[in-house]
C-alpha cells in the first residue's frame, strides 16, 4: 500500500455515487493525496495546473490507480479571469486547492502581491467559474488555521485557567499585509469565498482549515514550505545541538485529504471545519524523528530567542514567523470536525515524521543517515 492510501476509505465515500471532482492546484502538497482518494473512491477528476504539457511534473499523478481513465489535466491560472471554465465543466463538486503559500520568503511590500492579490483572484474566478456552471452542487475551499489565529496568544486565555482553544467561530485579526502576509491572505480569501457563496443558493461552501501540514505527497513538491522544512532545517540537523523554541501546530497530509473528500461527500456537512492533530514544538520533533531513526541526532537544549532571530533568516524563517510562532503553539478544537465528518482521529505524529521522511528519501530529496 503507497504511504499515501493508509487512511481507509470510510462507508460515507464508498456509498457515494461516482462523482466529477475539479481539483485546483494539482501540483499542490495536499492536492495530490486528495486526487489520490478521489480516484480510490471512483470519482472522475478533473484537475488544474499551470502547465498540462509538463508530462515530468505529472508524472506521478498520472501513475496513480484509476488515473488512466478517469483523471484529466486543464490549463488554468489563478488569476486569469476565465481560466477554470472549461475545467469545471460537468462536475458535481469543486475542491478548490491552489493558492500560493510562502511563510518565511516574502519581502517587505511584497505581500500583498505576490500572496493577497493572487488568493483573492483564486476566489473571484474559480467561484465565478462555478457560477457558470449550473452543474456544480458544492464546493469545498482550503483555508488554513491562519485565517483563525497568528499566534497562540491572539486572544487572552480562559480565565478559569482552562486550555485555550481556537474553534471554528474564531477569525484572524493579528495579521496584516506585513505581519505574516500569508495569513492576511487566507483571511481575506475565506471571508471572500462566504460572501461570494451567500450570494447565490445554487451551490453550498465548506471551508477545511488545516495547521501545518506535513507527511507523505504524491509529487516531488520540491518548492512546498513543508518539504523545504524537512529538507532545509531538520534533516540536516541544524536543530542540533539546540532548537528554537518555536511551536508547531501539526496535522498529517492524508488526514487534510480525507476532510476534504468527507466534507464533499457528507450531505449535513456545513462551515468551517479545523483539520489539526497536536501542538507541538521542533525540540520535541527532532525526538520524535530520533525515535524511529535511531542515527538522527534530537536537540539536546532550547536556543535562545536572540541566536534564533540573527539565524533564522539564513534558515528561511522570517522574523516576522518567528515572532508568531515563539513559544508554544495554538491549539484547536476539533471534536466538530470528527464528528460531523466521521473521521475517527488523527494518524500519530510518528507516522506522520517516519512516512514522509522516507518518501522524500524514496524521492531523492534526502539522504538516509
Amino acid at each position: 500500500m503507497a504511504a499515501t492510501s493508509v487512511v481507509p476509505l470510510l462507508p460515507l465515500e464508498t456509498k457515494h455515487p461516482s462523482s466529477t471532482v475539479l481539483v485546483t492546484g494539482c501540483t499542490g502538497y495536499i492536492a495530490g493525496p486528495t486526487i489520490e482518494r478521489l480516484l480510490r473512491a471512483g470519482h472522475t477528476v478533473h484537475a488544474t495546473c499551470r502547465d498540462p504539457g509538463n508530462t515530468e511534473l505529472l508524472a506521478r499523478l498520472v501513475a496513480l490507480p484509476g488515473a488512466d481513465k478517469r483523471l484529466k489535466f486543464y490549463k488554468a491560472d489563478l488569476t486569469h479571469v476565465g481560466s477554470f471554465d472549461e475545467a469545471v465543466k460537468g462536475c458535481d463538486y469543486v475542491i478548490h486547492m491552489a493558492a500560493p503559500v510562502t511563510l518565511g520568503k516574502v519581502k517587505p511590500g511584497e505581500g500583498k502581491p505576490k500572496l493577497i492579490d493572487p488568493m483573492l483572484a483564486g476566489v473571484d474566478n474559480v467561484l465565478s467559474a462555478v457560477n457558470r456552471a449550473p452543474s456544480v452542487k458544492r464546493v469545498v475551499m482550503t483555508s488554513s488555521i491562519s485565517a483563525i489565529c497568528t499566534t497562540a496568544s491572539d486572544k487572552p486565555k480562559p480565565a478559569d485557567g482552562s486550555v485555550l482553544l481556537y474553534t471554528e467561530h474564531d477569525w484572524n485579526t493579528t495579521a496584516t499585509e506585513d505581519f505574516i502576509p500569508y495569513a492576511r491572505g487566507k483571511t481575506l480569501s475565506e471571508k471572500r469565498a462566504w460572501e461570494l457563496a451567500g450570494q447565490q443558493s445554487r451551490w453550498d461552501l465548506i471551508t477545511v482549515c488545516p495547521s501545518i501540514v506535513m507527511g507523505p505527497t504524491v509529487l516531488a513538491c520540491d518548492s512546498s514550505e513543508s518539504v523545504g522544512a524537512v529538507r532545509d532545517i531538520l534533516w540536516p540537523g541544524l536543530m542540533w545541538p539546540a532548537a528554537g523554541d518555536i511551536g508547531l501546530a501539526l496535522v498529517d497530509v492524508r488526514d487534510v485529504a480525507a476532510l476534504h473528500c468527507l466534507a464533499m461527500v457528507t450531505p449535513a456537512a456545513k462551515g468551517r471545519y479545523i483539520a489539526h492533530a497536536k501542538s507541538t514544538n521542533f525540540f520535541n520533533v527532532t525526538h520524535v524523528v530520533a525515535s524511529v531513526f535511531p542515527k538522527f541526532w534530537p536537540a539536546r537544549s532550547l536556543a535562545p530567542y536572540w541566536l534564533v532571530w540573527l539565524l533564522g533568516p539564513l534558515l528561511g524563517i522570517g522574523r516576522d514567523m518567528l515572532r508568531a510562532l515563539w513559544g508554544p503553539a495554538p491549539d484547536f478544537d476539533t471534536r466538530r470536525t470528527l464528528s460531523d465528518l466521521g473521521l475517527p482521529g488523527w494518524l500519530p505524529e510518528v507516522d506522520t515524521w517516519r512516512d514522509m521522511i522516507l518518501d522524500m528519501e524514496a524521492k531523492k530529496q534526502i539522504k538516509m543517515k
